[in-house]
């Protein structure tokens, strides 16, 4: 082989030097690429199994329900937030929990659940859904101001005649009745007309009216 002369010699002097100082990295890069991108399909085949499995714990859950197990419902809802807690189907395993619990009055099995959905829905039905019936357990227990607290305001406007009216039922158990009407009139402002909660607020209404 012929030798290089000086010029060649420096040519090649510099990609070593370029090399030594690049060349792990363009290695680093060439290994990523197709890692990000089995990555991305391990990502996409991680979401399907973890659907998967939520869905069959709802099952589960369902089941127990429909059998009225308050215990095992719960159980099977309390596993669902330990291993499926990001998904959305474990907000609503804990609603049919939080159900039967009050079914079974036991109140404070019913809070704790529906306290849960509230800090962790993906839904925000879900989420005003679980507030609505928390307030009502806090209202059984006497918890006036938690359940006013609850029900400040929620987090889609398609609520808001049903916490004002939930807002009503609080302050006027409470004595306010002044604060009561001021809610269940706010409530008929802002249902539907054909909304069938109109009725029963119009009577606690006139209720209201009939014990000045």
């Amino acid at each position: 082989m012929a030798a290089f002369d000086l010029q060649e010699q420096e040519q090649i002097a510099e990609i070593k030097a370029w090399w030594a100082q690049w060349g792990k990295w363009l290695i680093a890069l060439a290994i990523a690429l197709p890692v990000a991108y089995v990555g991305q399909y391990g990502w996409k085949a991680y979401q399907k199994s973890q659907a998967e499995a939520a869905a069959t714990a709802y099952a589960n859950v369902e089941k127990a329900f429909q059998a009225k197990d308050a215990a095992k419902t719960r159980a099977e809802a309390d596993a669902m937030t330990k291993a499926q807690s990001g998904h959305a189907l474990t907000s609503r395993a804990m609603l049919l929990a939080a159900k039967l619990a009050h079914d079974a009055k036991d109140l404070d099995k019913s809070r704790t659940a529906l306290e849960w959905v509230v800090a962790n829905a993906k839904e925000d039905g879900v989420a005003d859904v679980a507030r609505l019936r928390l307030a009502a357990v806090q209202l059984d227990q006497k918890q006036f101001d938690a359940a006013l607290k609850t029900l400040d305001k929620p987090k889609g406007a398609a609520f808001d005649g049903l916490f004002a009216d939930a807002r009503g039922d609080v302050l006027a158990i409470k004595g306010d009745a002044k604060g009561a009407r001021q809610a269940y009139e706010q409530a008929l402002a802002q249902l539907e007309k054909d909304a069938p909660a109109r009725d029963l607020i119009e009577i606690k209404l006139s209720s209201l009216e009939a014990a000045k």
